[in-house]
């Protein structure tokens, strides 16, 4: 007797020069696995590169869940939330970590415009939205502040950002609330009294080294058992 496979989501290419692009034939790859083989995740981690480059088996493994890395480089949200329903919503997770936003805020003098806080807050109000209409619990994490990167010497560049960073933060929390997903405070545990990264937890301004990490690790783990004590059970 056949039976009938579900049909796998695959948003396809965006075009242009886009980061998303870069991973979708792996992940079209890996989502297909996980439908074709019945397996659900735990957690899904999703975002830019703070969340590609992050070595979750060494900080969440050992427990025996399934924790999927859905991260890339220089991915903003607009194209987080067109791959959304692909990369994470049809896997089913019982979690959602999501990190997304700097990116969005601009690399240049020029792209630090306010308009950019509106268009990430629509996208990731939209996303949380589609989350919890889903049943699935979603952490949405803080924007990260920076020191630098050291390729970018404009200190007026980097206190602009840090206090869009800051507005952004604060807008997420609202949206977290608004959602009953979880608000997970990363940025008041890695900055400095003057709004800047600390600087020995990333070496380039931007990304976090192992002692960054260990630090959201916490406070990702904290803020899940402080949202609901059970979680911690089957998450991480």
């Amino acid at each position: 007797m056949q039976t009938m496979c579900k049909q796998v989501i695959k948003p396809g290419n965006f075009g242009a020069v886009v980061a998303a692009d870069t991973r979708r034939l792996e992940f079209d790859t890996k989502n297909e696995s996980l439908i074709a083989t019945g397996t659900r995740p735990d957690v899904i981690f999703i975002g830019d590169s703070i969340t590609h480059i992050w070595e979750l088996q060494a900080y969440f493994g050992g427990t025996g869940r399934i924790i999927i890395n859905r991260g890339i480089c220089g991915d903003v949200s607009t194209y987080l939330r067109a791959r959304y329903e692909a990369d994470a919503l049809q896997l089913d997770p019982r979690l959602i970590v999501m990190l997304i936003g700097t990116n969005d805020l601009g690399w240049s003098q020029e792209g630090l415009d306010d308009t950019n806080i509106d268009k990430l807050v629509e996208n990731v109000s939209d996303m949380a939205v589609q989350t919890h209409q889903a049943g699935i619990t979603l952490a949405l994490c803080s924007i990260l502040p920076i020191w630098g990167p050291s390729w970018y010497p404009v200190p007026d560049f980097i206190v602009r950002k840090n206090a869009q960073i800051v507005e952004a933060n604060s807008r997420i929390r609202s949206i977290a609330g608004d959602t009953r997903s979880i608000y997970v405070d990363y940025h008041s545990q890695m900055s400095e009294p003057n709004g800047m990264l600390v600087h020995e937890l990333a070496e380039d301004g931007i990304h976090p080294v192992s002692a960054g990490y260990t630090i959201m690790a916490g406070t990702l783990r904290k803020a899940i058992s402080d949202w609901d004590k059970s979680l911690t059970s089957y998450t991480i």
